[in-house]
């Protein structure tokens, strides 16, 4: 995502293309919430109030410490690193992809393959591995196996 430019934004749209690790580097659309919308709108407001409107073939994603400057991977970890500190926690970038995929996967409307294409797994194992069964919803799945009325035979 940190690769996206201001033209893969596509609101009207619901999605935003990102470049993929496979497939030579194309880009591909990736669904993108209203609310994510919302506040990207926020943050180019803020851009452009500082003076900075990027162009349609210019990164989405801006320094705001020292001269405006694309956001790299390099200096969003050390935004993340000063958090930590300042938090006393170590989270990661994959720790916030790893909490999208735990959230679509437990929302009954979102299947496991729609998951995959979010998460642009290559293999639905790899989706496979978020799944984890709540032990009450088990027990009541089972228990309504149990009493549903047989059919004749």
């Amino acid at each position: 995502m940190l690769g996206m430019t201001i033209g893969d934004v596509h609101p009207g749209e619901g999605r935003v293309y990102v470049q993929t690790k496979g497939l030579g580097g194309a880009k591909e659309a990736c669904p993108a919430s209203p609310e994510a919308f919302a506040w990207l709108a926020l943050y180019l407001g803020d851009l452009a109030q500082d003076g900075h409107r990027p162009a349609p073939d210019e990164p989405v994603w801006w320094t705001l410490r020292g001269p405006t400057r694309p956001l790299t991977y390099t200096a969003l970890r050390a935004v993340l690193n000063r958090i930590n500190a300042r938090i006393g926690a170590n989270i990661t970038l994959h720790d916030l992809r790893h909490t999208l995929c735990l959230r679509l996967i437990e929302d009954p409307a979102i299947t496991l393959v729609d998951a995959q294409q979010v998460m642009r797994h290559r293999r639905i194992t790899t989706t496979s591995t978020y799944l984890r069964p709540r032990i009450d919803e088990v027990i009541t799945k089972v228990h309504e196996h149990y009493t549903r009325p047989k059919p004749r035979r």
